[in-house]
């Protein structure tokens, strides 16, 4: 690092690191845009559905033939459980 000698070359320092400043917090700013943009539910739940895609695709499977297959257990698994909900609460009401 050369030794500023001048009050120009001060100056002159002084510029650049404001200069720098303001370039870093930019990229600061815009980072937390996007971190706070990343942490919407909506996102998230895109990454996981990405995430489940990738790992169908490194396993060399047909991933619309998978992900389908995925899609339906899970709505069945939901069903099942409203079902067994609702058969409940109809048995908890005839006793």
């Amino acid at each position: 690092m050369k030794k500023i000698q001048s009050d120009k070359q001060l100056q002159k320092k002084k510029k650049q690191l404001r200069k720098r400043q303001q370039e870093l917090e930019l990229l600061m700013h815009a980072h937390w845009i996007e971190l706070k943009h990343s942490f919407k539910p909506k996102n998230i739940a895109g990454e996981f559905i990405a995430a489940a895609f990738q790992k169908n695709t490194d396993s060399n499977e047909n991933t619309i033939a998978d992900a389908l297959s995925q899609l339906a257990a899970a709505a069945t698994k939901a069903a099942v459980e409203q079902a067994q909900e609702w058969l409940a609460e109809r048995m908890n009401k005839k006793h």
